[in-house]
């Protein structure tokens, strides 16, 4: 994909996709080393520098002799690749009917694609990325190389992949776009094996992809019979994607409609060549690139991923190697493997998710008393009492019975961290006693609770990333450390050690010289290097802040360079101008402030208010803030809506109006059914909107909410904050 860094009124993005809707992505600029590849032979020392490599492929040569090993040096950093698969584009990964450590706590229960997907967690990401955790003969061959290998490859593989499905036949019956019944006297095992040598790609993993896109008994884009799309067949489902079934399969079928892709045997020949140059021809040429964009190849990172299960690649490894084994029994043939590696990877292999959900959250006791027990058992320690109305930090939710009860983490003020039995409190609004701008010095770890013990690694700072600091001084000297809570652009909360943070000067500059800017067109191309020929790593939008770390670094192409760092520690460059106008401007005040007024407040990162509050109204008390709706309008009057989100000076605040759930910002009966609905199970709804539905405020939507809306409507009763 190629672009002029000018800004311009219209963004214009050529969309080269397969199950994952491109949205705008952020990338990051390559780190360490450049990519190459070097050949792994036993005993070799060229991973070295990699922990837990050489002894996972040593015990693999042993049993497969015949097996090569590419390893692939990105030259990306460890954490730079998680931050860009997770809080750089929160939905880029999903995982499937789960919850607790394995959802991103910042997305929580939005559901995405047909409803059952949630967005993954940086452990999930994590565990799936880890290459050492799949350097085991089940899981290895998401790396084979996947480009065609003269010899390798039978009529007969291919049809063992095939064999108990819908496709296990020797003649291919379809209906034609008039609804005539016709045959091609092919198997689909010979039709694969044809397209696949002709894009020269393997066939067993288009035959592998094709079982894994339609399942065993086939689906609506493959049938030939869907309403409005009769005859046309999307057999890797290119573009299936959109919210809900309807819109997923209406959108592959109208791909194929427009490529014309009007019998199996086109469709799986015009997806085999999609496959070749959309992906396996231009650096992803095995199951894990494919999934995690993690080769420039192509100029650029992270998003021309193929679909956004994040555990894709492994599950169908898995399948792979059962046919092959089918093939081959002792899998003796002479497969390559191409195995990446990052810099500064953990020592150890990433874990798996546990069950309990990660938080940063304050709660308030409403019992007459809660112990704080050293673990979770009413046997253990008790570390403290915690009254009525005492607030305590909640860094844990667990989800299932240990010892006769579900346990809850908390901090208690001298940074100790205990449980308690999961009852008799409500969540409250953040407990906060600043808000300041301030930019990372030190690439830190943010923490869900103050401590380096006892707490979860949420994410890790880039240097030069901005955040908010919203409480500063409580905990003192915990393991060693002053730690300060802290708000991210994507609304992620956490601590992380003071001193990794220095505070912006209201002049919006540090004392080195950083500076806070904001982009000032409608978009902004952020790429590797300066010069429109680097590769795009990603866009700003008009109002984004941005660090800029040094000022006019080029002058390539005509336009002055500035090196920044995105909200979300995404580091590249960015065009601050050419002789006609400028893309960035700085923060002359960064102002963080917080405003109250009659009907509305700000608490936290939010801007919480009633349902008759109007923009009027707050602008009144929030002189030069900026309101702008969810589709990101300016707005300057009228009601404000539940998801609009305000800046004042250099913070960013969503607006929650109290009953007020589907943002039109109205408390009215849609609301009061979406409520309802939500309750009973029969809809779900976003973190913002369960924050609107929550009229009451004590922290869960209840039927309580659903009465104090209905209550409102008819002007029985009313709704404050």
């Amino acid at each position: 994909m190629s672009k002029l860094i000018k800004c311009t009124s219209i963004l214009l993005i050529i969309v080269l996709l397969l199950g994952v809707l491109i949205n705008i992505f952020m990338g990051q600029e390559v780190q360490a080393k450049s990519q190459n590849t070097k050949d792994y032979k036993k005993g070799s020392n060229i991973l070295d520098d990699y922990p837990g490599y050489s002894s996972l492929l040593d015990n693999l040569l042993k049993e497969h002799p015949n097996w090569t090993f590419t390893i692939l040096y990105t030259g990306l950093d460890w954490d730079t690749v998680i931050r860009n698969e997770t809080t750089a584009s929160h939905g880029r990964n999903l995982v499937q009917n789960k919850s607790g450590e394995w959802v991103c706590s910042v997305c929580g229960n939005k559901a995405y694609d047909n409803g059952s997907w949630r967005c993954a967690s940086a452990s999930t990401v994590s565990y799936y990325m880890d290459p050492r955790n799949s350097l085991f003969e089940d899981y290895i061959f998401q790396f084979e190389n996947l480009k065609w290998v003269d010899g390798k490859y039978t009529v007969s593989g291919v049809q063992q992949i095939l064999d108990g499905t819908y496709l296990d036949v020797s003649k291919i019956s379809y209906t034609t776009t008039s609804g005539a019944k016709k045959t091609i006297n092919k198997s689909y095992a010979q039709v694969i094996m044809d397209a696949a040598k002709a894009a020269g790609i393997s066939p067993y993993h288009l035959a592998s992809r094709i079982r894994q896109e339609q399942g065993a008994t086939g689906s609506s884009t493959s049938s030939g019979t869907y309403s409005n799309y009769k005859g046309y067949y999307n057999f890797l489902n290119v573009n299936a994607t959109g919210s809900g079934d309807t819109a997923i399969i209406t959108n592959a079928l109208k791909y194929a409609k427009d490529q014309g892709w009007t019998d199996p045997e086109k469709s799986i020949k015009g997806g085999a060549e999609f496959l070749a140059k959309g992906y396996i021809n231009i650096g992803q040429n095995t199951l894990y690139l494919q999934k995690f964009d993690v080769d420039d190849s192509d100029g650029s990172l992270y998003w021309h991923q193929y679909q956004q299960n994040v555990s894709a690649a492994r599950t169908e490894s898995s399948s792979i190697k059962q046919t092959y084994s089918e093939i081959d029994s002792d899998l003796d043939m002479a497969f390559n493997f191409v195995i990446p590696v990052f810099e500064n990877m953990p020592s150890t292999r990433c874990a798996m998710p546990g069950t309990q959900s990660i938080v940063t959250q304050n709660i308030q006791i409403t019992n007459s008393s809660v112990v704080v027990y050293s673990s979770k058992s009413t046997s253990s320690s008790r570390l403290a009492t915690l009254n009525k109305n005492a607030k305590v930090l909640r860094i844990e939710i667990g989800s299932e019975k240990e010892n006769g009860y579900v346990w809850d983490k908390v901090v208690l003020d001298n940074g100790k961290k205990g449980y308690i039995i999961s009852t008799g409190f409500k969540v409250i609004d953040d407990v906060t006693n600043c808000n300041i701008t301030a930019i990372a010095i030190e690439p830190g770890n943010v923490r869900n609770g103050p401590g380096t013990s006892g707490t979860t690694t949420l994410t890790t700072l880039t240097v030069g990333q901005r955040v908010t600091i919203i409480e500063k001084g409580k905990y003192k000297n915990v393991d060693g450390y002053d730690w300060s809570r802290i708000i991210l652009a994507d609304g992620t909360q956490g601590y992380i050690v003071a001193r990794y943070l220095e505070e912006v000067s209201n002049s919006g500059t540090t004392a080195d010289g950083k500076d806070i800017v904001k982009v000032v067109c409608s978009s902004l191309t952020i790429r590797k290097s300066p010069g429109t020929s680097s590769a795009i790593l990603g866009y700003a939008d008009r109002g984004d802040y941005l660090t800029r770390t040094e000022k006019a670094v080029s002058t390539a192409n005509g336009y002055t360079w500035d090196k920044i760092v995105t909200g979300s520690g995404v580091t590249g460059y960015v065009a601050r101008g050419d002789s006609d106008e400028n893309y960035i401007e700085p923060v002359t005040s960064t102002g963080s402030s917080t405003i109250s007024g009659s009907g509305f407040k700000t608490t936290g990162s939010n801007l919480v208010c009633e349902p008759n509050i109007t923009a009027q109204n707050v602008l009144s008390k929030a002189s030069g803030a900026t309101i702008k709706n969810a589709s990101g309008k300016t707005v300057t009057s009228g009601n404000i809506g539940t998801g609009y989100t305000i800046q004042i000076g250099g913070t960013t605040y969503t607006v929650v109006k109290k009953g007020d759930v589907n943002g039109d910002g109205k408390a009215s009966s849609s609301d009061y059914v979406k409520i309802k609905n939500y309750i009973m199970g029969s809809n779900s709804l976003s973190n913002v909107a369960k924050s609107g539905a929550d009229v009451n405020s004590d922290g869960k939507v209840s039927s309580s909410d659903y009465v104090k809306v209905k209550n409102y409507i008819m002007g029985k009763g009313s709704i404050s904050i």
